[in-house]
């Protein structure tokens, strides 16, 4: 796939705020919903056997359903962040996270720790790592800052107004 966010310069770069951001995590909540009702559907013909290895606490009270539940949910978000940069969330919207240097290659470590602990620390105390995305001058959570990421708008695309047709 072409990458035309290589030659790039920083003042080129415009950052996403809070609500592009917001809409493009309820577009992907919505895909990673569906697909947790399919793997919840087959734990459920799983345990129609009598099997409960599902409902046994492993993990203080998080059951092993709770822990594969979580591992697909973050899943999704690694491998996609790490492997194109974007989710189908922030493609639909043209967004795409890239490291302060402007370099598009992001390392899994980091991928990893800003989807986990960096969102984790995010959503502490009422999701204030979040809302400081609407004040901060880079657009960035704490998720953000932790891993020095930027999300930024991918494409420049040229709009042409729609001028009415003169009245004849």
């Amino acid at each position: 796939m072409q990458n035309n966010f290589v030659n790039r310069s920083s003042r080129d770069l415009e950052y996403a705020g809070f609500w592009v951001r917001l809409a493009a995590y309820c577009i992907d909540s919505a895909i990673v919903w569906a697909g947790l009702l399919f793997v919840e559907l087959v734990i459920g013909i799983i345990s129609v056997g009598g099997s409960r290895i599902f409902q046994a606490h492993l993990l203080f009270r998080y059951t092993l359903r709770d822990i594969i539940l979580y591992v697909f949910q973050v899943l999704y978000f690694i491998l996609l962040t790490y492997g194109t940069g974007t989710t189908p969330g922030k493609r639909l919207l043209n967004l795409r996270v890239v490291n302060a240097d402007l370099s598009p290659e992001l390392t899994l470590i980091n991928v990893v720790y800003r989807e986990t602990v960096g969102r984790f620390l995010s959503s502490i105390f009422v999701c204030i790592g979040y809302l400081i995305i609407g004040v901060d001058r880079e657009k960035r959570g704490f998720h953000d800052m932790l891993c020095d990421t930027r999300v930024v708008y991918g494409k420049k695309v040229k709009v042409y107004p729609a001028y009415p047709y003169p009245p004849v």
